[in-house]
This record gives structure tokens, C-alpha cells and sequence, in this order.
């Protein structure tokens, strides 16, 4: 294997993240990179706890000298977002990432760079490998499916770690600032039953692409385009003007991930072929005019196919999928009180998927406050009964509240000052940390979450800066000399 990472420092920070990116580690697909995560405790003499989740807790015990100081849980999770361009062939479940450097940034090819936590668990690991490292006794804790739901740390038995008061998530984007707080969440499926009818016509597949799209939580208040809901609008503008009959629907594959893409199997009659490519090309045009900056490279496309007999929904099901999703709530749905800019509760419908039978609708809800989450929670469960669907709500976690009086904050940011001269900048942010569980399950616990600059996290054009990774590093390695 070429090393590409190897003239980077820190060097045995980067060593690991190399490593990890050797090795497929989406959401339900970490056994291989545990089994690597617990090599690297077990060949540095830490113990290792594993549970049936496949959840992580590695014991570093204290560098010799410091064994009175309070134990600390530095925690970040193992899977990733398995996002690609439309052009890439990558096969997240078997290829290892391809790596690329162009100036400051570390990139993968055209997917997801995984540093959304991949770099956090490189620290740790780093950490373990390095004995010169003054530290007090870590419990690096490594949770999985982070991004689908939190199952792993909901799964996680925190009872061996009671006494410990004091931790700190290494699964921010943001260097020099901490995070103290977030949002909670659920994720909500509605699905409705569809009926298919045989048509005959010329196949015709609308191809919605070319969006930022971006994390829901980060980027839900930059008010880009969602592949899903464009492609609603755009079905219903052609509906209007062109007798189609839809075959097919799909897009995004993430709930937590804004869609770039989505794509419609339609049938048309034969002669309404120029007047689909004008109505389409007129549309283009108008969302472009309307677009934000992000997203002035949406394009969408349209390929034809033979004419042939195909299934397709039946009216009344074409009816209900077209004002399903021109009427589905999506986006900011209220900013917080505070005045600040910054959101209180918000929604992304992430994922189309259509079966014969049943039309899915998967959305991502978000907010600072359990019980708004809660409501609207319940109102997309009305929005699916009044269309005659159902729906199911899972994988909900609490806000993570600010606490206020925080002595970790007031150390991390006397460390900060003294390393940049300035103070940290102190945040609650619109996305969910798997700090939140911690909080709901160990109240006494102090928590910080920090990291170094990844950008576009959830996309194919993730990238992290290494200049902040060596920063945040240091910053690390003195807020643990500092702790011990």
C-alpha cells in the first residue's frame, strides 16, 4: 500500500488516519475496523472492553507519575457516511478510500473522507501508540452507527464509567471553538401504498444532480436546494402540462444528509418528446435564477429509452406521490429564541424510496428542545395518515443542554489562550453528538466536544485541513497535561 500520508505531521496521528482509511467502515460495517482499534490497545498493553454493539472501551492507563489524577473518557465513533459522486465506482462495503493532498486539505476520490470520525479515532489511537504523551488514565470509548441512529451508544453500558467526571468528544468539524450543547433528534419513515397499472409509452428518466447538498444539521439554515423536494416540483410542473406516468422515484441514500441527487422513470407518448425537453430545460432555468450560490451547478437531465409496456402507479397513486412530496415539510422550521442565528428545529427529507407497493419517505428531524423534536415528530405522523400511509419513528435522542459553570471549558479555554492568544469560541450547535446520551445517562458528567476543520462532512467533497489536525493535536496533547 502506498503511503500518501506519511511526510504529515503529526506523524502518528496521521499514520492512523491512513490506516483507518484502509479499511470499509460505514454504519454497520465497523466490525473490521474494531477488530484493527483493538490490536492497536491490545499490542500497547491497554485493555480492551468490546459488547455485543461492537461498541469499544479502551483503558490507557495514566503515564507514570500521574496516576492520581482524575480519570478522563475521550470519546468518538467508528462509522462513517458512505457518500459518492454520481461518477465514482467506489465499493464502500470492500474498497479502501483513495486518498489525495492538494496544499492544506486531505480529500478521498470523488467519496466521503471519513474523518466524520476517522480522525478522532486516530488521535486515540495515536495516543496509545505514544508513551512519551503525559496524560491521566484515559477510557477511549469508540461507539458505532453513530450516523444511522446512535445505536451504539444507546446500547453502551456506561455503569463502569460512573466515577468519571470529565469528557471530551473528539467529533467536531470546527477548530477553535468547543462545542457545549445540541440538538436532539429522531428519524421518521412515512410509507404509502401505491397501486400499479401497465402503460405503454417512451421511457423517459429525470435526473435532478449537481446540488451542494451538505449535513442537515450544519447546513439546513444555508437554504439550498433538496434533491427530493426539486424533484417534486418538477414532476408536479410537468404533470400540469404533459401526460406522464411515473415508474420509478428515488433519491438520497442518508436521512442525516441533505440529497444531491434524485431521479424519476417516467413514461410519455412518443410525440411528447420535444415538449418534455423544453419544459425541463425552462425549469432548469428557473431554479437556477433562484438558487443559492451553493448550488448553481444543478442540472437536470433527461434520458430516453425505448417505447415498451412497463408497470407504473396508477392515478390515484401518481396523484398521492406528486402532492406528497410538493407538500412535505422540509427545512428550518424554527430559529432559537436567543435572537443569535442559529436554529432551533428543523427537518431534511433524506431519502425517496419507491417499492412496488409503497412509496417511502424517510426524514431527519432535529431540535434544541425534546419536546418541539417531539411535535414534529407528530406531525409528520399526521401528515401520513391524512394521505392514508403510516408511519415509524426510531432512533430518537435527547438535546444535549449547555451546562452552565463548566471547569472543563474554563480549562480547555486557559489552554487554548495560552497556546493562540485568543479564547475559544463557545458554541451549541443544530447537529446531534452522541454526547447527549452521555449526558442523559451520567448528569454529573462535564462535557466539551472539539476538533479540527472538516469541511462539506456528509458529501463527496468532504476535506480536512491538516494544518488544523497538527493545531487541534496540540491542543489536545496540552489539555491532557494540563487534566493529569
Amino acid at each position: 500500500m502506498k503511503k500518501i500520508l506519511s511526510h504529515l505531521e503529526p506523524k502518528t496521528v496521521f499514520e492512523q488516519f491512513e490506516q483507518i482509511c484502509q479499511i470499509p467502515h460505514g454504519s454497520y460495517n465497523t466490525k473490521a475496523l474494531a477488530d484493527y482499534c483493538e490490536g492497536v490497545a491490545l499490542n500497547n498493553n491497554c485493555p480492551c472492553l468490546r459488547d455485543g454493539a461492537g461498541n469499544l472501551i479502551i483503558t490507557i492507563p495514566a503515564s507514570p507519575g500521574h496516576e492520581a489524577a482524575e480519570a478522563i473518557i475521550l470519546q468518538g465513533h467508528l462509522d462513517m457516511v458512505c457518500e459518492k459522486s454520481s461518477q465514482s465506482t467506489h465499493d464502500f462495503k470492500n474498497d479502501p478510500l483513495s486518498l489525495q493532498v492538494n496544499g492544506d486539505f486531505i480529500s478521498a476520490n470523488q467519496t466521503t473522507l471519513g474523518a466524520d470520525d476517522g480522525i478522532g479515532i486516530a488521535m486515540c489511537l495515536a495516543l496509545m501508540a505514544d508513551h512519551s504523551i503525559v496524560h491521566p488514565k484515559l477510557y477511549c470509548v469508540f461507539t458505532t452507527e453513530e450516523e444511522v441512529g446512535m445505536d451504539g451508544a444507546y446500547a453502551l453500558d456506561l455503569s463502569s464509567l460512573s466515577d468519571v467526571h470529565q469528557m471530551i468528544n473528539l467529533d467536531s468539524e470546527d477548530e477553535g471553538q468547543v462545542t457545549v450543547g445540541c440538538a436532539g433528534g429522531a428519524r421518521v419513515a412515512c410509507t404509502f401504498p401505491l397501486h400499479r397499472v401497465k402503460a405503454k409509452g417512451l421511457q423517459a428518466t429525470i435526473t435532478v444532480s449537481g446540488l451542494a447538498g451538505g449535513h442537515s444539521g450544519d447546513m439546513i439554515n444555508k437554504f439550498g436546494f433538496n434533491a427530493n423536494i426539486l424533484m417534486g416540483k418538477i414532476l408536479a410542473a410537468i404533470s400540469k402540462e404533459i401526460d406522464i406516468s411515473i415508474s420509478h422515484l428515488s433519491g438520497g441514500t442518508k436521512d442525516n444528509a441533505i440529497p444531491q441527487t434524485a431521479q424519476a422513470e417516467l413514461l410519455i407518448g412518443p410525440d411528447e418528446r420535444e415538449s418534455l425537453d423544453l419544459l425541463v430545460n425552462k425549469l432548469q432555468n428557473t431554479y437556477k435564477n433562484i438558487a443559492a450560490p451553493m448550488d448553481q451547478n444543478l442540472s437536470f437531465t433527461i434520458q430516453y429509452g425505448k417505447t415498451k409496456q412497463v408497470e407504473v402507479l396508477g392515478p390515484d397513486s401518481e396523484e398521492l406521490v406528486i402532492f406528497a412530496l410538493g407538500i412535505a415539510p422540509n427545512g428550518v422550521q424554527a430559529m432559537n429564541r436567543s435572537g443569535k442565528d442559529v436554529v432551533d428545529t428543523s427537518l431534511n427529507l433524506g431519502i425517496v424510496q419507491m417499492e412496488r407497493s409503497a412509496l417511502v419517505i424517510i426524514f431527519n428531524v432535529r431540535s434544541t428542545n425534546n419536546d418541539s423534536r417531539d411535535f414534529l415528530c407528530e406531525q409528520l405522523t399526521a401528515f401520513s395518515d391524512f394521505l392514508g400511509g403510516s408511519s415509524k419513528t426510531t432512533g430518537q435522542y435527547p438535546a444535549w443542554p449547555k451546562r452552565n459553570n463548566s471547569q472543563l471549558v474554563r480549562t480547555l479555554n486557559t489552554v487554548y489562550r495560552k497556546l493562540f492568544d485568543h479564547d475559544l469560541n463557545i458554541v451549541t450547535i443544530h447537529g446531534g453528538l452522541e454526547c447527549s446520551l452521555f449526558a442523559a445517562a451520567l448528569p454529573d458528567l462535564d462535557i466539551v466536544s472539539i476538533g479540527p476543520d472538516n469541511l462539506d462532512i456528509h458529501t463527496p467533497n468532504e476535506h480536512m485541513s491538516i494544518s488544523s489536525v497538527n493545531r487541534t493535536w496540540q491542543f489536545l496533547l496540552e489539555i491532557l497535561k494540563t487534566l493529569a
